[in-house]
């Protein structure tokens, strides 16, 4: 390789290398061994896929971006934290659906990134962050509580503690709610007693007979 293809190359890399700032958003399955040994590992790979399918279609749905993949454990990037903290929520409850616990962990900030893998403090971060969650829980730092002002996020406070290999000592706060998916949530429930009320009140009125209508 002669000097000129070299420092092409180097160009290139550089080129695709670049500082940036995103959120990280890491999954991961609490209980997975344990749950390997009752299925047996045919039974676990087919979970796996469901699983894997899940994680995908709620990437999609809040625009996240699929970093890589091992195992039973997920690392996405996002645009915006509000966007990563409502897709963690919504995931840990879809795959409770499938009796599996998900735990989420979030973190905003600035990491290096080559073509499309990322490295870098923040990525070491978000990776401690979800190993503390408990099982579906979505767990963030105090960098995504403060981003995601005004979002009607809700949190609560989950101490302070210190992530391996990493200096001080980081604030946790657990993702309690997002009020827009509360919102809706009490507005079906509305929706539903309002729409079954007349179906119970005609019932009265077949069984009492004339005259006994109230």
């Amino acid at each position: 390789m002669d000097l000129e293809e070299r420092l092409q190359r180097r160009a290139n890399a550089e080129a695709e290398r670049s500082r940036v700032l995103v959120t990280l958003l890491f999954t991961d399955l609490v209980g997975s061994t344990e749950r390997l040994v009752r299925l047996g590992d045919r039974g676990w790979h087919e979970l796996l896929v469901l699983h894997h399918e899940k994680v995908r279609q709620h990437l999609d749905r809040f625009g996240g971006r699929e970093v890589d993949t091992s195992g039973d454990g997920f690392l996405a990037t996002f645009d915006t934290a509000s966007q990563a903290v409502s897709c963690g929520s919504e995931l840990t409850r879809s795959l409770a659906d499938l009796g599996l616990d998900a735990r989420v962990g979030v973190h905003t900030a600035e990491c290096d990134r080559f073509g499309s893998k990322y490295s870098g403090v923040a990525v070491h971060v978000a990776a401690r962050v979800v190993r503390l969650a408990g099982p579906r829980e979505v767990l963030v730092t105090e960098t995504v509580k403060g981003v995601v002002a005004g979002a009607g996020l809700i949190f609560c406070e989950r101490g302070s503690h210190e992530l391996r290999g990493l200096p001080g000592v980081w604030p946790l706060f657990a993702a309690v709610a997002a009020e827009p998916e509360a919102r809706r949530a009490r507005e079906e429930r509305r929706s539903v007693h309002r729409s079954s009320r007349p179906t119970y009140r005609s019932a009265r009125v077949a069984v009492s007979g004339p005259g006994r209508v109230r």
